[in-house]
């Protein structure tokens, strides 16, 4: 199979569910390529993001066919989003170090507010600095922020005086795709509760909306309730649930010897 039919096929089953294939459909865009592994079977897939560290794995497909190609990931320590059963796959083989239940969001684009402060401001790559004074510290800080991100989709924030205060933009987007994924929406602890997340969020998905992107979702934890409560006035509303976590997987025939 050469490269752009691989791609295709890839394509065509993430296309089945692209609200959850979402990421998975960006990391299509060849300026990710390098760090993309795909396994593929039939109408399933696996896909083992190296571009972050530890790599990312996801899987969509059937059950049957997804056994398959668990067989086929190496040994080696991960970040996962999975869906109940494609976990219940690999759980035997994993050793878990933290995991949360998750929500993955969806815009519904017809029930979204528009922007609600001119205060905000649109970052780059000049505020890097200030973004790194408002997570660095803390615990709830956002994990998989780059610098590669202010450069990739908008990211807007909040200041008081010279500090940021507030911030969010996108873990994703891909126009060649035509998908986005609101991410790092971070406050600082002591000014939560004033509404500068919704405003700072609303003023990511009015930049996202105005370039085209037909699919937009973001992640949240189903017990993070202020963060629902933001997000559903914003017009998101959760279309599946899903298990994010980190944790080692250990050889098939390390398993078995376990067992």
């Amino acid at each position: 199979m050469n490269s752009n039919s691989s791609t295709n096929k890839i394509r065509s089953i993430l296309e089945k569910d692209r609200k959850w294939s979402a990421y998975a459909l960006a990391d299509l865009d060849p300026k990710y390529k390098e760090f993309c592994r795909w396994l593929v079977n039939q109408d399933s897939l696996i896909l083992i993001y190296k571009g972050l560290d530890p790599p990312v794995l996801f899987a969509i497909g059937q059950p049957s066919q997804l056994e398959i190609l668990f067989s086929q990931v190496p040994a080696g320590r991960y970040t996962y989003t999975l869906m109940g059963f494609p976990r219940e796959i690999v759980k035997p083989r994993l050793k878990i170090e933290i995991e949360h239940h998750m929500w993955r969001m969806t815009l519904k684009a017809d029930e979204f507010p528009g922007t609600q402060s001119q205060a905000v401001v649109k970052l780059g790559l000049e505020h890097f600095e200030a973004i790194q004074g408002l997570v660095s510290g803390y615990p709830d800080q956002p994990d998989s922020f780059t610098p590669m991100q202010l450069e990739l989709g908008p990211f807007y924030g909040l200041f008081e005086g010279e500090e940021l205060v507030s911030m969010a933009g996108v873990h994703i987007q891909s126009h060649w795709a035509s998908v986005a994924a609101i991410g790092n929406v971070y406050t600082r602890p002591d000014r939560r509760g004033c509404g500068y997340a919704t405003n700072v969020t609303a003023s990511v998905i009015e930049d996202v909306l105005s370039q085209g992107i037909q699919t937009v979702v973001l992640n949240v934890g189903m017990n993070n309730h202020p963060a629902l409560t933001s997000y559903r006035k914003l017009g998101f509303w959760p279309y599946c649930g899903y298990y994010e976590g980190t944790g080692t997987i250990s050889g098939i025939q390390e398993n078995r010897m376990e067992n």
